[in-house]
């Protein structure tokens, strides 16, 4: 459907508005565009079913926010109504205050808040939905290859569980299975766990049949030994680089020359330890217009909310203490915000999306 190297940028562009703002505004358009790129792409992934997974868990965090925050924080100067105040605590420590005084602004941030861990959760699973993982897996760079078969494994595991849950709960209702209470969790997390343990079984035999780990040139333990040398003198200047161009202005040269030339020994090191790596593609991946157009779209948001990040953070913030006050909207962040979109967009294009 799409390139790998454009779902990355998709997920870095619908990323980075999730972490930097709590704006609400902002975060119910981002929450719209991943639901429309499920909606009318995802819906048919074999992986879909995980996403409903994801939204509930989201809706939950989003929920218990809202509720907590004005329950222990009683800042603000619109009140809504008091509660009875509730005291935990073991002799003279206390643990936890519920109730009191309960605030407009506290409600509001506590849903900014949860509106924001809901964002970044569905960002996860639309991605998870939408990119396909054995592509994700072989788009690792070369000297990773380990990691990126573990991350492979572990991005797909949520999903799988999930189908193999649903299998297990409707064999079992064939079987006139019903839950009832905690006694039935036994019978479904029995077969989920034999059927875990099967698909690692499985995994672990169809890698060592097609020789992963095995194409890796023997190298004398003089080069291993430089490799790894060199990377840690490549982080320690990259480390002594940054301290001294945040904490030293006098030394501010040094620091970035310093860091310039840890990247530049790391990205050689990092280069020379792949070419150690037999490779072979069978096909490889074609890179076609509607990449561009996605591509383009997702670089041009992350450089909107880079630029209001270095020059104006307060587009970004909501902070509705001490006295509430409605979001800001800007109507360039808005339309950064729809890049997201744009994998539907360069489908309907090439009319591959229908009724």
């Amino acid at each position: 459907m799409y390139h790998t190297i454009t779902w990355l940028l998709w997920l870095l562009a619908a990323l980075l508005p999730a972490m930097l703002t709590k704006n609400p505004l902002y975060l119910v358009i981002l929450l719209l565009a991943v639901t429309v790129d499920y909606s009318t792409i995802g819906h048919s992934s074999p992986t879909a079913s995980s996403w409903s997974a994801f939204l509930k868990i989201g809706l939950i965090l989003a929920a218990f926010s809202a509720l907590l925050n004005p329950l222990t924080v009683h800042y603000g100067e619109t009140t809504l109504f008091t509660l009875p105040r509730v005291i935990l605590k073991a002799g003279r420590v206390v643990f936890l205050q519920l109730g009191g005084r309960i605030t407009l602004e506290a409600l509001s941030y506590g849903l900014a808040n949860g509106l924001s861990l809901m964002a970044i959760l569905l960002v996860f699973a639309t991605f998870n939905v939408l990119v396909n993982h054995h592509k994700l897996l072989r788009s690792i760079p070369a000297f990773m290859y380990q990691t990126g078969a573990v991350a492979s494994v572990a991005i797909a595991f949520v999903p799988q569980m999930a189908a193999s849950l649903q299998e297990i709960r409707e064999a079992q209702m064939i079987r006139g299975h019903r839950f009832r209470g905690i006694r039935d969790l036994l019978p479904l997390f029995m077969p989920l766990l034999t059927s875990s343990l099967e698909r690692a079984i499985q995994l672990a035999e169809s890698m060592e049949a097609r020789g992963f780990g095995g194409s890796i040139s023997q190298m004398g333990r003089r080069r291993e030994l430089f490799h790894k040398l060199s990377i840690a003198l490549a982080l320690l200047a990259l480390l002594i680089g940054v301290f001294l161009y945040g904490y030293f202005p006098a030394s501010r040269w040094i620091g970035g020359l310093l860091a310039v030339g840890g990247v530049m020994l790391l990205g050689r090191t990092l280069r020379a330890m792949s070419r150690r790596v037999e490779r072979s593609r069978y096909r490889r991946e074609l890179w076609r217009r509607r990449d561009t157009l996605v591509s383009t779209a997702s670089l041009l948001s992350l450089a909107v909310f880079a630029s209001f990040l270095l020059l104006d953070k307060r587009a970004l913030a909501f902070y509705p203490y001490p006295r509430f006050e409605l979001p800001t909207f800007n109507p360039i962040i808005g339309l950064a915000l729809l890049a997201p979109v744009t994998p539907v967009l360069g489908l309907f294009n090439r009319g591959e999306i229908c009724d």
